[in-house]
């Protein structure tokens, strides 16, 4: 064990432990939702996996995990003094960068879609 993880006050610890039980509690929870959505989808027979691949892709939830489980990691290493402040506030901005520079740009009312690529002639 580390010198900075044998300092970390013993409640602290006890407290990182229930909310690592919660948060498993939640994913559990989350993942039955989603086998219960993708059950359903799937009993209506008329989706592929294909389907099911581009739904994954277009609703970014991959991206949006990824960001979720950083944001706790940098939390609990910071928490336990592994991490000092100024690393996890570089870690936090850049994730915070990261989100905000691939946000969708807002719909205007009345514009066309974006064309995806040349058009051909006619």
């Amino acid at each position: 064990m580390t010198q900075a993880a044998q300092t970390v006050d013993p409640e602290v610890l006890k407290h990182l432990v229930e909310i690592g039980y919660i948060g498993l509690y939640a994913f559990g929870i989350f993942m039955v939702a989603i086998a219960v959505v993708f059950a359903t989808l799937f009993s209506k027979g008329n989706l592929s996996g294909e389907s099911v691949a581009r739904i994954i892709q277009e609703t970014n939830a991959p991206r949006f995990a990824t960001i979720v489980l950083i944001v706790a990691s940098v939390s609990v290493l910071t928490v336990l003094r592994l991490v000092d402040g100024a690393a996890a506030i570089t870690l936090l901005s850049g994730v915070a960068g990261y989100v905000l520079g691939n946000a969708p740009a807002p719909k205007r009312p009345g514009s066309a879609p974006p064309s995806k690529g040349p058009s051909a002639p006619q």
